[in-house]
């Protein structure tokens, strides 16, 4: 299978670095072709221009600034987010990615004022990812990221896509044995992908 990560973190040091390359290594140990996209080393430009926004709904021309981006996602089989939790979203690199890349008939088809799936070749998506709260506080304001990741991306990919969330909550207050368990957990959930 054909994997595209995602991943989004400046830090090479990070905890999150960590679990991105435990995700690349593992998810190539298990056998998969692995497209790793580290949109800070890319240098992603995540910023909606008002060009973009204006040709946004224009299929012959929306994905002139965006194309290679496009094609690696419509080449992949199953999609991998990586990335921290930050004020309860995705960091704004991702973020920007969406808004850039999830484009009219790349993400969505709209034909006859009917909207449709356009991702219909990824059919798993998994998301690995960390927030400094307690998932008692992720809970009470709604967890949009986790939202997100199991509800928004589900509708845009192939309509039995299977989705899996890996969340490691309260990093600000982490342990060794608690980081190191919650990364054994996401090698073994890619080692089985």
């Amino acid at each position: 299978m054909k994997v595209h990560v995602i991943y989004a973190h400046p830090l090479k040091d990070s905890l999150a670095a960590r679990l991105h390359e435990t995700v690349v290594e593992s998810l190539k140990t298990a056998g998969h072709e692995v497209d790793d996209l580290d949109l800070y080393a890319e240098g992603f430009d995540p910023v909606l221009s008002a060009e973009d926004r204006s040709e946004y709904h224009d299929i012959a021309i929306n994905r002139s600034r965006v194309q290679p981006y496009v094609e690696r996602l419509m080449a992949a089989d199953a999609v991998v987010l990586c990335h921290p939790v930050w004020n309860f979203g995705w960091p704004a690199i991702m973020k920007g990615y969406f808004d850039r890349v999830f484009l009219p008939d790349v993400s969505f088809k709209l034909q006859d004022g009917k909207l449709s799936p356009g991702l219909t070749n990824i059919r798993k998506l998994a998301t690995v990812t960390t927030y400094g709260s307690k998932r008692w506080r992720a809970m009470m304001l709604g967890d949009p990221p986790r939202r997100n990741a199991t509800r928004f991306l589900r509708v845009v990919c192939h309509p039995r896509v299977k989705v899996e969330y890996h969340a490691l909550d309260d990093i600000n207050n982490m342990t060794q044995k608690r980081s190191a368990a919650f990364i054994e957990d996401v090698r073994q959930a890619m080692l089985n992908f």
